[in-house]
């Protein structure tokens, strides 16, 4: 059988279309290699190559190991976790109303919350669907109009709620929170980056410009959410850096990396301090002289401070009947009032389930053998994770009060539904991680195929 009948064949056994190029360019690869050892042996070139063909086995045989293994298989049990957590944190929230607020049918007042859940756990599902890898086609295209569109939209369309800007006001029917929408720039800036791959350090160059309009959209929006955005973009960063996509010198990179991962936030907060307006000044006083102003605009910071001074490791603390109710959102500060009401104990076991989960949706997307689906696994990843450790350190006293919103178990609106997207695109990752290809030239799967092959 000569080749073309040979891998008409084998391919027809494949159902997964979009898996051909991938199983095609890898046999091909494969029957090359064979036919090459034939060809050293003293081989005409025809009977090289029938012989690599023979070698292969019987093509029904190794299309069918092959459609096996390369179709989209959906994380189901991850999927559901997912679910339970947040159905739990509902239930959390529910709780605290009750304990802290004396609210007799909590769960009417969660009512938004419900419906934001179901909104993005149907986004999350219907993402899975879709291969993530199209993404890469056009990626600066999508960065830029996304940015540009966030930006015209709240230009034209914003409007201001409790004196805070960037907000779109839907048909009033919803608030947008354009804000929270800023951070799905972290995975098309991931594709951005994995475009400028084996350009040594001009592309390196390129993908650390690409940050500028990112990162000045951040400020138009939020400023604060600087503290969380350089982190992940200089995370990105690194793990290109550190997978070989530049060929650069790896420490002298990291180190310029995350000196101005450390230095810009730092010149931000002192910006603020030294040129900011009274209340930004007045939040970081707050921050370091919570008692000063305890009877003032720090009072939430030195209540806060009371309800973690007087837990105990199980039950109810000695402050709580004293500061409940005091802290304006349960939401935000669900994590404190755990702990102040129930103990040190069981917030822990609040924030190991959070972290449990968010390492599980990561750790599957890392070590994806695509490049595409590490870089943009790790985005999404690094994002959810310095949301949540945000918020555990708000609720700890360690940094800043305010709204804040922690992945799964809080309310958030615009942020829930942004969380359930990043992990729509993690899933497709993993959904899709034996089915799509790397560009022409990467050779990661050909061990596997020998084995295959071997055994057939």
């Amino acid at each position: 059988m000569d080749r073309r009948n040979y891998m008409k064949l084998l391919t027809e056994q494949i159902r997964c279309k979009r898996a051909l190029p991938l199983v095609t360019r890898e046999l091909e690869l494969h029957i090359e290699e064979q036919k090459e050892d034939f060809l050293a042996e003293g081989m005409t070139e025809r009977e090289a190559e029938e012989a690599a063909v023979r070698e292969m086995g019987d093509p029904v045989t190794v299309g069918v190991e092959m459609d096996r293994i390369h179709r989209p298989k959906m994380n189901w049990r991850l999927i559901f976790g997912i679910g339970v957590v947040s159905l739990l944190g509902m239930v959390m929230l529910a709780l605290l109303d009750v304990v802290v607020e004396q609210k007799s049918m909590p769960f009417l007042y969660l009512a938004s919350h419900l419906v934001y859940m179901v909104i993005g756990y149907a986004a999350m599902i219907g993402i899975c669907y879709l291969d993530y890898t199209w993404i890469a086609r056009w990626s600066k295209a999508f960065l830029a109009g996304y940015l540009l569109l966030l930006i015209v939209g709240t230009s034209v369309f914003g409007t201001t709620v409790n004196g805070a800007e960037g907000f779109l006001n839907v048909f009033g029917v919803a608030l947008v929170n354009v804000n929270q929408w800023v951070l799905l720039v972290v995975p098309l800036y991931c594709a951005v980056l994995y475009s400028y791959r084996g350009e040594g350090y001009l592309g390196l160059l390129k993908g650390v410009l690409w940050m500028v309009p990112v990162i000045v959209a951040q400020f138009i929006f939020r400023t604060a959410g600087i503290i969380l955005l350089v982190p992940t973009l200089a995370v990105i960063l690194t793990v290109a850096v550190c997978k070989g996509y530049f060929q650069v010198k790896v420490r002298r990179i990291l180190a310029v990396i995350w000196g101005a991962a450390v230095l810009f936030p730092c010149g931000v907060v002192f910006r603020f301090y030294r040129m900011g307006s009274a209340y930004q000044v007045m939040r970081l006083d707050i921050l370091l002289h919570p008692a000063k102003y305890a009877q003032e605009e720090g009072y939430q910071f030195y209540t806060l401070r009371k309800l973690l001074e007087g837990s105990r490791l199980f039950g109810e603390g000695k402050n709580f009947a004293e500061y409940s109710g005091m802290l304006p959102d349960n939401s935000s500060f669900a994590l404190t009032y755990i702990m102040s009401c129930f103990g040190v104990l069981a917030a822990v076991c609040v924030v190991s389930v959070i972290t449990i989960l968010i390492y599980k949706l990561t750790a599957m997307t890392i070590k994806q053998k695509n490049q595409l689906g590490a870089l943009m696994g790790t985005g999404c990843g690094v994002t959810i994770a310095l949301q949540a450790a945000w918020y555990v350190l708000t609720n700890l006293g360690i940094v800043l009060t305010g709204p804040v919103y922690c992945p799964f178990i809080t309310k958030g609106g615009s942020g829930m539904v942004i969380t359930y997207i990043l992990c729509g695109i993690m899933l497709s990752i993993y959904r899709y991680q034996n089915v799509s290809a790397e560009p022409a030239g990467k050779l990661g799967g050909l061990f596997h195929y020998r084995n295959i092959i071997k055994h057939n």
